[in-house]
């Protein structure tokens, strides 16, 4: 199985290089980084344009890497190589642990370590520091990472970072929290929480509660540890250089997130280039588990057109 994903993924490469008109961006889960780091990473590339840089791209909580798919795919087609890797516990953490020499829990502070591994070996590869994106949990992992290894990041671009959660007071309340406290490691069904709020789009909010691959149980201790990991990654943003360019992106609809929070979170931020974009008739999910949205799409292509043109230039003249 494996001998023909790779043989279809050469094909597909072959197929682009004869004949530019037919290639499509190509998702490749047996590539260089996954195999050299025996880690769930995926590779999304279009062999048919030149390459502008690499985006490493953080899933949220109960997400997967593959979830990415759509829009790594429009990032491919623009010139860029995406790579993501699934987070401890989810994504193909959950059936293929043994293969990763690992286990199927959750894992945050592995998990962020994981990405470290990633960005230090596309940095040894080609000495080409990452484009960050990340969406929810995955916004503040990135803007953990950012602040701990900002030598592996060239920018960051982060959707619907989790700086205060909106609350939504409900009688499961009560009865979660006494099953909680008697079984602290037992997962709790988390559908009732993420179905109403997850995104504004029903049709989008119908697709992820029919995903089983999707993470609908989490116990109390691993909610807490998320937590954690997101407050870690807000109290450490003026670690983050002034010289690090920075997109965030957020729904005003936002059920999950306070976007109404985010002004203040950017004013702590050093850098200099630093881009706060609301967007009035967006929820919380924005780039995940959909086709790419227009508007999602123009505000995030716009923003890296205006920086890869210093870059491309720099490029052209050490040719000279």
């Amino acid at each position: 199985m494996r001998f023909l994903r790779k043989l279809g993924y050469l094909l597909a490469t072959f197929t682009a290089a004869i004949s530019p008109a037919l290639a499509t961006p190509v998702c490749n889960i047996d590539n260089e980084a996954a195999e050299k780091l025996n880690l769930p990473i995926y590779e999304w590339s279009d062999p048919s344009v030149p390459t502008k840089g690499t985006v490493v791209a953080i899933h949220g909580l109960t997400f997967y890497a593959a979830a990415y798919d759509d829009f790594a795919k429009h990032l491919a087609e623009r010139g860029y190589r995406v790579y993501a890797a699934d987070m401890r516990g989810f994504g193909r953490w959950k059936d293929e642990y043994q293969k990763f020499g690992g286990d199927d829990k959750i894992h945050f502070t592995q998990s962020t370590e994981d990405v470290v591994k990633l960005l230090t070996f596309l940095n040894s590869r080609n000495g080409e520091k990452a484009i960050f994106l990340g969406e929810s949990l995955g916004a503040n992992l990135a803007l953990l990472v950012a602040a701990e290894h900002p030598e592996l990041v060239q920018s960051t671009i982060v959707s619907a970072p989790c700086v205060k959660t909106c609350v939504h007071p409900s009688p499961k309340w009560a009865v979660d929290f006494w099953k909680g406290l008697a079984h602290p490691n037992k997962p709790l069904n988390l559908e009732s929480y993420i179905e109403p709020y997850l995104s504004n789009n029903k049709t989008l909010t119908a697709s992820c509660m029919a995903d089983q691959k999707i993470c609908r149980a989490m116990s109390p201790v691993e909610l807490i540890k998320a937590q954690k990991t997101n407050k870690l990654a807000i109290e450490q943003l003026e670690a983050i250089p002034d010289t690090m360019p920075m997109l965030i992106m957020a729904g005003k609809e936002d059920q999950v997130v306070k976007a109404s929070a985010l002004p203040k979170m950017v004013a702590r931020l050093k850098t200099k280039d630093k881009t706060l974009n609301v967007l009035p008739e967006h929820g919380h999910l924005m780039i995940e588990h959909q086709k790419v949205d227009t508007t999602v799409a123009q505000v995030i292509d716009t923003w890296l057109d205006k920086r890869q043109a210093p870059a491309l230039e720099l490029s052209n003249l050490s040719k000279l």
